[in-house]
C-alpha cells in the first residue's frame, strides 16, 4: 500500500513538472511605451488545478514573483468557471495588489483534452480611470485572437504550435496600448487645436470639410485622416474628436511620429502621412473593426467611406470567419472588394458650419454650441429608437411602416441626415440599424481581390 501511494505521489509530482517546465515566459522587445504589465494564459488542470501556460511581458517591467503568479493563476481561473463555447469575461480590480485584469475564459483543448482557459490582460491599478474606458477595445482584440488560438488548437493534432497566434499579436496589441497612453486625445480638446478656432475656417474647403464631418458621424465615430503633414492631420483628428464623447477620445490617438505606419483595428480615430502607410494592405482590418471607417485624404481632399452599419456589420463577421478558415485550412481565403462609397446629401452639418463660424471664437461659445449639437443629435437618435421601439414593440415582431415613412415622420431627410442620426442610435442602442434597415441579404460577393478606390 505504501508503494502504491509512493508511485501516486511521484506520478503527481511527474505532471506538476511537465506543467511546469511548459511555462514559457517571453519578454515582447520594442514595448517600452505600452503601460501594461504583461498577458498571462492560465489552463484548469483536473489534478493541479489552475497553472501558467505562458507569460507575454512588457518590455522593462519588473519580472513577476512566484508568489505573485501563483495568485493571478488562482484568481482569474477556478473550478466553478465553466464557459461553453461563449467567451465569458471578467474584471477584477485588486487595489491591494495594485492591478487592474481584464480577464477572458474559453474553453479549449489542453493536450487533446477540453478544458477551461484564462487569458488576462494586467494593467497597473494607478492607471484604472485611462484603461477602463478602453475595456471594450481591448476585449475585441483579446477575442479575436482567442478565436484564432481555439482553431490551432484544434489542430494541435496536426504539429501546430497554438501559442505561435498570441505571439504574433499581441505585440500589435502592446503597440496599440502604447499609442493610447503616450500620444492620448485629451478629453477635453482645446479649440485652437481644431480649424473651429479664430482664423482657422478658411485654412481648408469648406465643402471638404462638411463632408469629413458628416461622413464621421455616419460611420459612428470611425475615421482615418491621411495627410502631408503631422501639423495638419492632427488638427483634423482634434476637429472630429470634437463630435465624440470623453470616454469615445480615449479610444483615439494623434500622429505621434510622422514615421507611424501601422493601421491600428478598432481605433476610432488615427491618422498617418499619406505616402507611410498604404491601405489596401489593411483591407481584412478595415473590415473586421467594429464599426464602418471614413477616410479623409487632406491631400487630395476626397472624403469616403465603408458600407453603413448593418451591412458593414454583415461583412465584419464574414471577415472574422475566413480569417479563422483560412488558419484552419492554411490558405489564404478570398476576401470581397472593400468598398469605399461616397456621401449621401445632408443638411444638418451645413446648417451647423454656417452658424459655427458666425459665433464669437472665445469665452467657450463655440465649444458649447458644438456640446449643443451633440446633445441634439442625442435626442433625435432617442426618438428614432423610441419610434422603432413603439412600431416594433420593443423589437419582438417586424413593423409595418415604411422607411420612407419613418424618415418623413422624424424629419429625418434627406438620406444623409438619417445616416447621422441612425449612427447615433446604434451606440446608444446597439442593433438599431439592423432593426431599421434589415439584413444585408442583397449583398452579393462580386470581386475577389481588394480595391481602395
Amino acid at each position: 500500500m505504501g508503494d502504491y501511494f509512493n508511485e501516486n505521489q511521484r506520478s503527481n509530482f511527474l505532471d506538476f513538472e511537465k506543467v511546469r517546465d511548459e511555462t514559457k515566459s517571453m519578454v515582447m522587445e520594442g514595448t517600452k511605451e505600452c503601460p501594461a504589465h504583461a498577458i498571462i494564459l492560465c489552463a484548469w488542470n483536473n489534478i493541479l488545478g489552475p497553472h501558467l501556460q505562458h507569460i507575454w511581458q512588457t518590455e522593462g517591467k519588473p519580472e513577476m514573483s512566484h508568489e505573485m503568479i501563483h495568485y493571478l493563476t488562482t484568481h482569474t481561473l477556478t473550478s466553478s468557471d465553466q464557459p461553453q463555447s461563449a467567451i465569458e469575461t471578467k474584471t477584477l480590480l485588486l487595489r491591494d495588489k495594485g492591478l487592474v485584469i481584464s480577464t477572458f475564459l474559453f474553453s479549449g483543448c489542453d493536450r487533446q483534452e477540453k478544458t477551461v482557459f484564462a487569458l488576462s490582460l494586467i494593467v497597473p491599478y494607478g492607471l484604472k480611470s485611462w484603461y477602463l474606458p478602453l475595456e471594450d477595445f481591448c476585449a475585441a482584440r483579446l477575442t479575436a485572437m482567442i478565436s484564432k488560438l481555439r482553431v490551432l488548437q484544434d489542430k494541435q493534432k496536426f504539429e501546430v504550435d497554438p501559442i505561435q497566434i498570441l505571439d504574433a499579436e499581441i505585440p500589435s496589441l502592446y503597440c496599440a496600448l502604447g499609442l493610447l497612453f503616450m500620444a492620448p486625445m485629451p478629453t477635453q480638446v482645446n479649440l485652437n487645436d481644431t480649424i473651429f478656432a479664430a482664423g482657422q475656417g478658411k485654412q481648408l474647403d469648406v465643402q471638404f470639410t462638411r463632408k469629413a464631418i458628416a461622413s464621421h458621424l455616419q460611420t459612428c465615430g470611425c475615421s482615418v485622416v491621411l495627410g502631408n503633414s503631422k501639423e495638419e492631420v492632427n488638427m483634423m483628428l482634434s476637429t472630429l474628436s470634437m463630435f465624440l464623447t470623453p470616454d469615445e477620445r480615449k479610444c483615439s490617438v494623434y500622429l505621434k511620429d510622422e514615421k507611424q505606419s501601422e493601421y491600428q483595428r478598432d481605433l476610432l480615430l488615427q491618422g498617418f502621412i499619406k505616402d507611410k502607410i498604404n491601405l489596401s494592405d489593411y483591407g481584412r482590418d478595415i473590415m473586421a473593426s467594429r464599426y464602418p471607417t471614413t477616410l479623409v485624404d487632406m491631400s487630395a481632399l476626397e472624403v469616403k467611406q465603408t458600407l453603413p452599419y448593418n451591412e458593414h456589420d454583415y461583412w465584419r463577421h464574414e471577415a472574422l470567419t475566413w480569417e479563422l478558415q483560412s488558419l484552419w485550412l492554411d490558405s489564404q481565403e478570398t476576401l470581397p472588394v472593400l468598398r469605399f462609397l461616397g456621401l449621401e446629401s445632408e443638411t444638418l452639418i451645413t446648417n451647423f458650419l454656417k452658424e459655427i463660424f458666425l459665433l464669437y471664437p472665445q469665452c467657450g461659445i463655440r465649444e458649447a454650441y458644438i456640446e449643443q449639437f451633440r446633445r441634439i443629435l442625442d435626442r433625435r437618435a432617442i426618438a428614432l429608437i423610441k419610434y422603432v421601439e413603439c412600431e416594433t414593440d420593443r423589437g419582438t415582431h417586424p413593423s409595418k411602416v415604411t422607411l420612407r415613412k419613418l424618415k418623413d415622420d422624424l424629419d429625418l431627410n434627406p438620406e444623409g441626415n438619417f445616416r447621422i442620426v441612425l449612427s447615433r442610435a446604434e451606440k446608444l442602442r446597439p442593433g438599431m440599424s439592423a432593426l431599421v434597415c434589415g439584413h444585408p441579404g442583397a449583398i452579393t460577393k462580386d470581386g475577389d481581390s481588394l480595391q481602395i478606390d
